[in-house]
């Protein structure tokens, strides 16, 4: 994890200090919104693939996988509980997050493509907060919204700030199906 703190020290320290302040003002105008647990991880969704639609779309699943491993690693020092399923979520409260999110996002990005700032630092930057927010959840959240962006991402009709549906409730409902070997044919030799 040190290495990952000093990757984004750096970059934040590169990106200058009133551009950290505004990062600040992004990520605290998307907690205040106090959304649910999956509200939440939708928003956080809906937002990392409106911002890897729009900035990185010749490498979106290296793009993806970056947010994956880097949300991973938060999530393995937090060892946060499983995410809740208390709620139906409001999918007005999931827009209006992805929007704070990927519209806080975009002028942070702009402005810190205005005042000459690398893209290795830019892109460390989206990546520590994408990472710092879905790194609260457990791994398998994690892997289920990153799964559904990637799915929403890669389909034709997909237009940037539509809201992606992560299927958690599905997934923690769906009972564990294992097949009777004895009822399946032998495919090849051992």
């Amino acid at each position: 994890m040190s290495s990952l703190a000093e990757t984004i020290e750096n970059a934040f320290a590169a990106v200058g200090v009133e551009t950290e302040s505004r990062l600040r003002d992004v990520t605290s105008a998307f907690e205040a919104l106090g959304l649910e647990d999956e509200e939440r991880v939708a928003a956080l969704a809906t937002a990392v693939a409106a911002i890897a639609h729009r900035y990185h779309q010749r490498h979106v699943s290296v793009y993806l996988e970056a947010v994956r491993s880097w949300s991973l690693e938060i999530a393995e020092m937090l060892r946060p509980s499983v995410t809740e399923h208390r709620y139906i979520p409001d999918l007005a409260l999931i827009e209006e997050g992805a929007r704070c999110l990927y519209g806080g996002l975009d002028a942070v990005i702009d402005r810190m493509r205005s005042h000459g700032v690398e893209i290795r630092d830019r892109l460390v930057t989206e990546l520590a907060v994408f990472a710092r927010f879905l790194g609260q959840h457990d791994h398998t959240t994690i892997t289920i919204a990153l799964m559904a962006v990637t799915r929403a991402v890669n389909d034709p009709s997909y237009r940037r700030g539509a809201i992606v549906r992560v299927p958690l409730r599905e997934v923690a409902h769906k009972p564990a199906s294992v097949p009777d070997l004895g009822s399946m044919e032998p495919h090849g030799s051992a």
